[in-house]
C-alpha cells in the first residue's frame, strides 16, 4: 500500500509522467505540486537548479518534494548548451533543436558527441536531501528526426541505437533515459530512508 506522498517540483507534464511511473515501482505516490514551482535556476550545476527547485516545494507546502535538472552536453560546443540547455535560446523546443543544429553544421559526423545529463535531488522535511545522477551518451544527428518525447529527444541519438529519441516509443526511451537513471537512484535512497524511519518510530 502506497502511503508515502513525494511532490515533483515540475510543470512539465511529460517529466511527471515519468517520475510518476517510476515512483509507484517503489511504493511512492507522486503527486503534482499545488505550490508555485519556477525559480530562477542558475548556471553552476544541475544538483543547484534540482535542489532549488525541490527545496522551495518542500518550503511551500512542508512535504519531501522532488526536483530534478537535465541538459544536453556536445564534446564539440565545450560542453555547451549544458545547464542552460532548456533556455540558452527563447522559444520552443523546436526552436533549440534548430539553435543548436545550426551551431553544428560544420562539425563533422565523427565528432557529433553528446551526453544527456539528469540530476535528481529530494528535499525532506527535515532539511535534509538525497541525490541522484544519471547520463546517456551519444550522437547529434544533422536534422530532426520524429515527434516523440520532449526537448533535444528529435536530434539525439543514444550509444546502441540508430534512431534518435524522437522516434523511439515512450517504454524504449525510459529503459536507457538518463532522467530516469537520476529518479531511481534518487527514489530508491528515498524509500529506504522511509523504511528506516518508520522502523525508528
Amino acid at each position: 500500500m502506497m502511503t508515502d506522498i513525494l511532490i515533483v517540483a515540475t510543470n512539465n507534464e511529460a517529466k511527471f509522467r515519468e517520475i510518476l511511473q517510476i515512483a509507484e515501482v517503489y511504493g511512492i505516490l507522486a503527486r503534482m505540486p499545488a505550490v508555485k514551482t519556477d525559480v530562477q535556476e542558475g548556471v553552476v550545476s544541475y544538483e543547484e537548479n534540482a535542489l532549488l527547485k525541490a527545496s522551495s516545494a518542500t518550503a511551500q507546502s512542508g512535504v519531501d518534494a522532488l526536483g530534478e535538472d537535465s541538459g544536453i552536453e556536445i564534446a564539440a560546443l565545450g560542453g555547451f548548451p549544458g545547464v542552460i540547455s532548456a533556455r540558452f535560446v527563447e522559444g520552443s523546443d523546436q526552436d533549440r533543436n534548430n539553435a543548436l543544429l545550426e551551431r553544428m553544421k560544420t562539425i563533422e559526423p565523427a565528432r557529433r558527441l553528446a551526453v544527456f545529463k539528469a540530476c535528481v535531488v529530494i528535499s525532506l522535511v527535515n532539511g535534509g536531501h538525497l541525490t541522484g545522477y544519471g547520463e546517456l551518451r551519444g550522437r547529434i544527428t544533422e536534422v530532426p528526426e520524429g515527434g516523440n518525447g520532449f526537448g533535444y529527444d528529435p536530434i539525439f541519438i543514444p550509444d546502441g541505437f540508430d534512431r534518435t529519441l524522437g522516434l523511439l516509443d515512450v517504454e524504449e526511451k525510459n529503459r536507457i533515459s538518463h532522467r530516469r537513471k537520476a529518479i531511481e537512484s534518487a527514489v530508491r535512497q528515498y524509500r529506504d530512508y522511509k523504511n528506516t524511519v518508520k522502523k525508528q518510530g
